[in-house]
Order: C-alpha cells, then sequence, then structure tokens
C-alpha cells in the first residue's frame, strides 16, 4: 500500500481524519506542533500523541523530506535536493540581515524556455505537488532556520503549476503551519497570462513578480518563446487587473539586462512607457552568466544609466545585483546537472 505524503494534508482535513478515528481536535494541534514547529519526521517521537494514534499515524502517512544532497555557498547557499522518486532541485537561501528568504522550485525543470536561464535548458520533468514544495520549505528550515520570506522564483514557471502553488502557500501561511504572511511571499511568472488571471481572483494577497525582459513582441519571443504566446499588452491587461484586484497592490516587473540585447536607453525609454500607468516596481538585474547562454552582463555604468532614464521619466525602478553568483545560485541559474 503506497504511503500518502503528510504534508499534503490541512489541518481541517488532519481534523477529520483524527475524528474519524474518535480523537478529538487538540490532537491536531498536537500532531502539527510536532511536526511543523519541532521538526520531527518519525511518528514515534510524538510523545504526548498515545502509542495506537502514532501508529495509526505511521501506517497511512509519511513525513519524508526531501533529502539535501549538497549546500553549497556562504552566506547565501544553494541546496540540492532529492525526492524519493529521484528527481532532483535546486533552492536557494538568502541571509537578509536578521532574517531569511527561502527561493523555492514549484517545478522540476521548466517549459518556458527562456534562452537566458539555465532552468529551461533540462526541458520540465514534471510538476511538485503541494506537500513537496511544503516539505522543501522544511528540509532547508531545519538545516538553515525560520524563514520570513518566501520566493518562488527557483526552478519551475509557478503559473505552470498554480494549484499546487497555491495549496503550498496556503498551508505555509497557515498558523497551524509556519504562519508566514502572504504578504512575504511572491510569486514570480514569464509572464502565463491565464494564471495572472487567477491569481488575482485568488485574493491570496501575495507579490506578484513578472519577468518582462524585452520591450517589443518580437524581442520577447526570441528571449522568451514560452512565455510570447500572449502579446506584451495582454500581459499588462493582466497586471492590471492584478492590481486592481489586490486594491492596488503594485506588480514587479524584473527585466534582466543583456548587453547589445535590451540595454539601450531607448529601449529604456519604451519600457517607461509600457509599465509608467501601472502600479509598478521595476527590478533591473544584470544577466548572471549561464552556461549555453551566449549572453553578456552590461558594465556597471551602464546598468545604472538605464537605471537613472527609467527614473527620470518617473519610473520606479531599482538595480537588482544577485546574490549567489559565485555558487550558481543567482536569478536564472538554477539548474541540476545530470552529473550532480
Amino acid at each position: 500500500m503506497s504511503m500518502e505524503l503528510f504534508y499534503e494534508l490541512n489541518y481541517r482535513q488532519l481534523v477529520q481524519w483524527l475524528a474519524a478515528r474518535g480523537e478529538r481536535r487538540y490532537r491536531a494541534d498536537q500532531v502539527f506542533q510536532w511536526v511543523y514547529h519541532r521538526g520531527v519526521t518519525d511518528f514515534t517521537q510524538m510523545t504526548n500523541v498515545p502509542s495506537p494514534l502514532r501508529q495509526a499515524l505511521a501506517a497511512q502517512f509519511t513525513l519524508t523530506w526531501p533529502r539535501i544532497m549538497k549546500s553549497t555557498g556562504q552566506p547565501t547557499t544553494k541546496h540540492l535536493l532529492e525526492y524519493p522518486d529521484g528527481v532532483r532541485v535546486e533552492c536557494v537561501s538568502i541571509p537578509m540581515d536578521s532574517y531569511y528568504t527561502f527561493c523555492l522550485s514549484s517545478q522540476v525543470g521548466c517549459a518556458m524556455g527562456c534562452r537566458f536561464c539555465a532552468s529551461a535548458q533540462g526541458g520540465l520533468q514534471r510538476n511538485l505537488t503541494a506537500g513537496e514544495i511544503v516539505g522543501q520549505a522544511l528540509a532547508v528550515q531545519r538545516l538553515i532556520g525560520r524563514p520570513r520570506n518566501l520566493v518562488f522564483m527557483g526552478m519551475g514557471e509557478p503559473l505552470a503549476n498554480l494549484d499546487n502553488v497555491v495549496t503550498a502557500i496556503k498551508r505555509l501561511t497557515d498558523t497551524h503551519i509556519l504562519g508566514l504572511s502572504p504578504r512575504h511571499i511572491t510569486v514570480s511568472t514569464a509572464g502565463l497570462v491565464p494564471g495572472i488571471y487567477r491569481l488575482a481572483d485568488m485574493d491570496l494577497r501575495v507579490e506578484l513578480a513578472v519577468s518582462l525582459n524585452a520591450v517589443t513582441d518580437s524581442q520577447r519571443r526570441e528571449l522568451m518563446p514560452g512565455a510570447a504566446r500572449w502579446s506584451i499588452a495582454q500581459l499588462l491587461a493582466a497586471c492590471r487587473y492584478f492590481t486592481q484586484k489586490t486594491e492596488g497592490q503594485p506588480v514587479t516587473f524584473e527585466y534582466v539586462l543583456m548587453a547589445g540585447i535590451n540595454d539601450s536607453l531607448e529601449e529604456a525609454d519604451r519600457l517607461a512607457r509600457l509599465v509608467g500607468d501601472l502600479r509598478h516596481h521595476v527590478n533591473l538585474i544584470p544577466f548572471n552568466p549561464v552556461n549555453h547562454a551566449d549572453f553578456r552582463r552590461p558594465t556597471p555604468k551602464h546598468v545604472e544609466q538605464f537605471c537613472t532614464q527609467l527614473r527620470h521619466q518617473g519610473i520606479n525602478a531599482s538595480v537588482r545585483y544577485s546574490k549567489g553568483t559565485e555558487v550558481a545560485a543567482a536569478c536564472g541559474q538554477l539548474r541540476v546537472d545530470v552529473d550532480s
């Protein structure tokens, strides 16, 4: 008989499972305390839970986390995790003064085909389930400590696995589990327009980041073929809808600057015209080196000129020099090599 992953359960479902066995609600609080706050991975360690109940839990559920195969780099650390079926993902823990941000993966690989991103080079193997995403966060938390922020900017396109990502977010923000604030969770997308509309309608109050990277549809098709099935106009309309549905919440537009590709001052002017009437923040990301991607990072001086050009036109823009480039843990660099 196959075992169910315990992290797929929400609090209400566990209460119902317990009630069917004649157990009271407080047992759910005890079990969740052991699992999510004490980090146990063995039901037998739950010493204040009756032995018959521990046995019943162990007979139906597994508390298996993805195994951390390797952690590389300090202070920003890239973690290679392996799930029981042998698939592997990478995620990142980033120290931010007195707290941590975890960059989580939502898929094994990616199908979007963005030319500047390493995750797309191996294609898509499968989606991660909600419980597997939660287990990813728990595994890193046990090693590093409790996060304050979560960003779905790791491997995969979160909106292509939206149901599982949203379920994982609901788990991780549940006060019975980790109790993280939705405002400290960011979902990043290459621009899946139907997914943006769906996310807006869910009223999760999470942050939205959109990887734009181009100012014309033809340029976007060249750089981001998987996302360019929707025009920039359609994408921006979805972003306006998101802001409207979230009562004015701004959208972060991520723009990877590639020398001689999308970094001219004329392109800065066009970018300003595209996003200027939205509630926005433009996050400029100098290209991070990726194997088999024939792009170059602009000089720091040119990056600042591009940013200044945007600011002169009233655009809320900043430059993000990604942490972890020395261990290929920065934006666009996550990929599990075959020989990892």
